[in-house]
Order: structure tokens, then C-alpha cells, then sequence
């Protein structure tokens, strides 16, 4: 008899026991995507809870993402995007940064991939407890997880410009994103604008591949946007990044050019940059600084070729215009240019032996005023110091504001240096961006608008219709705490 009254003593606690152990669904929304200095990482999940989740214990929350188990580091409630919102029926999960360097987002045809799995649960054994409820696992799972995305890139306007190609009968459509931040655009003042020129892997018609392949959004970021002043005296400046569908390096023909032939993007992108000025007035025309990298450097160089005393400073990066394709005449008028190059002389994608050296060479031979070159050894991580990269990632150094040496103004042997790059300060300034700020065209050339070049709308306006810049030096706050 008492073994039986223990026999329902225990089926009667067991009863309790699965009334009590529930399982708790979330609805999956976005990530949140960071890019760091040579990889993209999904540092914050969204999710919507079942019910409203206050003072929990997030130790017990089990993340993967893509097949790699992540440690969550922050939890808080927010907006559907990801925005703090203390009465928000949504939970953004804050990751620790994977791996070093985060886990990188596959992209293939420059579009980003679909296929994402993301897996909210419970640690082995763990329950999590909500007031009185007791949920023993979570129900929430995606496999397309970069659907929808939230980014740096979301402070950008994107839009596109249609206009004249270059060695063909027709036209090509070039897409943008332009970081306007209201501290300047309302200020009645004119402002320095950035432009910025992407590589061969970051064409396509999704301009956030430009903004995060490369980490183009530390344009926008604190600590590079305080070197920069307006007309007014406050700090930051405009940034325009532009897209082609391909390459900058594309001929008419469909051959690749390192400057024996003209990209069929040279007439369109010119026209493009004109419209952008005309249609914003408080940009600065005598302060347009043009850079990029690899096929954008090498853009950038014709570019100048092309518009002699249009640009205030350029800054190409592992420039990939051959010197054997300048002229002489070319090094001449190059040799008037405000230009800063960049490179690591370990770089066996774009040699610099027979492409920024010689030509920096020749421009010192030119009596070149204010022609700068940083050569680096190789290319060290800086969000992770002493992991070598890959030698033609040099950008890394650009975007992590550690461009702050030049080599010696000779035609002479170069000494490539870690150490920011050389031995020099060009004109006492501390640093590339310094530098840049400082150059004014005396006499700016007036753009001209390409007859029949048409403006895309807005394609995709700032989530939230946030475009300011971060404040206090730290990401934008829809990024959560994945750094």
C-alpha cells in the first residue's frame, strides 16, 4: 500500500514536472552584420519571443550560426531592426566575435548568400526560467538568415546613375551609397567629400557588397571622420561609394585593361560624380578626395589621368594601373596631383614592382611636390595583431586609420616598413586622413552634367531613417556587441 501512495506520489510530481517543462518559440527576424578587417561577421540575432522576456538568465541560450556554436555576450529588448527599445517585444542576442576574426559571409555573383542557418536553443541541460514558468528548450531556426540584414551600411542612401559608356554605343548604370549625416547636411556649410572606388570582388547591383566586402564603412566611423573638418569648423565629411556591375578594369570589348585601354565605365563614372555635386550643393567642390583599391586604384589613377586638377587628393590603394601604360606626358600632369598611395610590398595580386613603385618613381623624376607613398612589409592584422593577411588586403591599414608614413621623396630604392608605411610625415601631417583634409584646390574645375545621364531614386533608404554618424566612437547601435 505504501509503495503504491510513493507510485503516485511520483507519477503526481512527474505530471507537475511536464506541466511546467515547455517549450518556448522565437520567430527569428535579422542579423545584424559587422565587417572587420578582412572578414564580415554575424554578430547580433534578432528574435521575437512568444512572450515578453524580462531578467533571464541569457548564460543558457545556445546560438549557432552557419554550424559554429556562439557564446552570447549581451542580451537586450529592441525594435524589429534591432534598435534598443526598453519596451520592445523583440530580443536582440549580442554575439562574442567568433573564431579571431568572426565568420565570414559567402557571396558568390557579388550578391550575398540566402542560405544562412541560425539556431536559437538551450545549453545542455539547462532550463530557462521566466517568473514562474519553466522552459526546457526553444524552438527557433532559420535557414535564411542574410535574407534581411542589418549594417553599417544601413546609414547610407543608395541610389543609381544611368549614363554614356565608353567605347560602345549605349549606356551603363552604375549603382551608390552616400553617407549624408545631418550634423553636416543641415549645417548650411560646405563639406569635404570622400569618394570611394571598390575591387574587382565588390561589383555587382548590391552596393552593400562595397560597403562590407571591404570594410568601406569605416569611412563613417568616429575616429576617421574626426579627421576631417567643414568650412564651419565641425568635423566629418560626405562619403560616396560607387558600384559597377563588374570591374572598373572592364574594357568594351569585355578584356580587362591595366590602363592600355579605356573601362567602359571611365565616361558613366565621371558623369556620375558631376551629378552628385550638382545635386548637392554643400559639398565642397574644391575638397573631392578619390581613392579605391586594386581595380579601384587603378580607377582612381585614370581617373586622374582623365581629369587633371578635378580631384583635391587622391589615395589609390594596391593600384593596379600599370606603370608601363602611363606616358611620360601622363607622369608630368600626375606629378601636379595631391595623391597618397598605399601598398604592401608583398602583394602577388597586383605587383608593385612593375606598378605604384616605378610610377612613384617617375613622378619623383617629375619633381613631384606632393606625391606620397606608403610601402609596407606585409599586411599584419590590426583587430588582431600578428595574424598576417593576405599582402594585397593594404586597404586594411587605409580603413584602420594606420596610414601614417610615407617613403622618402626619391627616386630611389624603396624602404618598406611596417611602421605606418615609411620613414616620413608628408607635411607634418600624422596621418593619411590629416593629410587629405588639408588638400584644396585652388582653381576646382566646374562639372559638367553628361546629356541624358539619369539619377536612380533612393533605392533603399537608412533603416529607421537613421543617418547619423555613431557617436563615441562606437558602432552604430543595431550592430549590438559582436566586436
Amino acid at each position: 500500500m505504501k509503495s503504491m501512495r510513493l507510485f503516485a506520489a511520483l507519477a503526481a510530481c512527474m505530471a507537475v514536472l511536464s506541466a511546467n517543462a515547455q517549450t518556448l518559440k522565437m520567430e527569428p527576424q535579422v542579423l545584424g552584420v559587422t565587417t572587420y578587417e578582412a572578414s564580415t561577421a554575424v554578430n547580433l540575432v534578432v528574435v521575437k519571443p512568444e512572450i515578453k522576456l524580462d531578467n533571464f538568465d541569457f548564460s543558457v541560450l545556445a546560438v549557432n550560426t552557419n554550424g559554429t556554436d556562439r557564446e552570447v555576450k549581451s542580451v537586450y529588448p529592441c525594435d524589429s531592426r534591432g534598435a534598443f527599445d526598453p519596451d520592445g517585444e523583440y530580443l536582440a542576442l549580442g554575439l562574442e566575435k567568433a573564431s579571431g576574426r568572426g565568420i565570414g559571409l559567402s557571396k558568390a555573383g557579388s550578391v550575398w548568400r540566402e542560405e544562412y542557418n541560425v539556431k536559437v536553443g538551450l545549453k545542455p541541460g539547462k532550463t530557462l526560467k521566466v517568473g514562474k514558468q519553466k522552459f526546457t528548450a526553444i524552438e527557433c531556426e532559420t535557414d535564411r538568415g542574410l535574407k534581411d540584414f542589418v549594417s553599417e551600411a544601413d546609414y547610407f542612401n543608395k541610389g543609381s546613375f544611368t549614363g554614356k559608356a565608353t567605347g560602345k554605343v549605349g549606356d551603363e548604370t552604375l549603382t551608390y551609397a552616400a553617407y549624408e549625416p545631418w550634423s553636416l547636411k543641415g549645417d548650411g556649410k560646405a563639406n569635404p567629400l570622400i569618394i570611394w572606388l571598390h575591387g574587382g570582388g565588390e561589383g555587382g547591383l548590391d552596393v552593400s557588397i562595397t560597403l562590407l566586402g571591404n570594410e568601406v564603412v569605416s569611412l563613417i566611423r568616429p575616429q576617421i571622420q574626426s579627421h576631417f573638418t567643414t568650412e564651419g569648423g565641425a568635423n566629418g565629411a560626405y562619403v560616396l561609394s560607387i558600384q559597377c556591375p563588374q570591374a572598373w578594369m572592364r574594357t568594351a570589348t569585355g578584356s580587362s585593361t591595366r590602363g592600355n585601354y579605356p573601362s567602359l565605365y571611365a565616361d558613366v563614372l565621371k558623369s556620375c560624380i558631376d551629378n552628385y555635386l550638382e545635386t548637392h550643393p554643400d559639398v565642397d567642390r574644391n575638397r573631392v578626395y578619390l581613392g579605391g583599391c586594386s581595380n579601384g586604384g587603378y580607377m582612381t589613377v585614370a581617373m586622374l589621368i582623365r581629369h587633371p586638377k578635378f580631384f583635391a587628393a587622391a589615395y589609390p590603394t594596391c593600384e593596379a594601373y600599370a606603370d608601363a601604360n602611363i606616358s611620360d606626358n601622363e607622369i608630368k600632369a600626375l606629378a601636379e596631383e595631391n595623391i597618397w598611395i598605399v601598398q604592401s610590398y608583398d602583394d602577388t595580386t597586383v605587383d608593385p614592382k612593375t606598378h605604384c613603385i616605378p610610377m612613384f618613381q617617375r613622378l619623383m623624376k617629375a619633381g613631384a611636390p606632393n606625391v606620397w607613398m606608403s610601402m609596407f612589409e606585409n599586411v599584419q592584422g590590426i583587430d588582431n595583431p600578428g595574424q598576417k593577411l593576405l599582402g594585397h588586403f593594404s586597404w586594411c591599414y587605409l580603413f584602420n586609420d594606420a596610414v601614417t608614413m610615407s617613403q622618402e621623396q626619391t627616386d630611389g630604392d624603396v624602404k618598406p616598413s611596417n611602421n605606418g608605411g615609411g620613414s616620413v610625415a608628408p607635411q607634418g601631417h600624422a596621418n593619411i586622413f590629416e593629410w587629405m583634409n588639408a588638400q584644396v584646390l585652388t582653381d576646382p574645375v566646374q562639372p559638367q552634367r553628361q546629356q541624358g545621364g539619369q539619377q536612380g531614386g533612393q533605392q533603399r533608404p537608412a533603416q529607421n531613417g537613421q543617418q547619423r554618424p555613431p557617436q563615441g566612437g562606437q558602432r552604430p547601435p543595431q550592430n549590438g556587441q559582436g566586436r
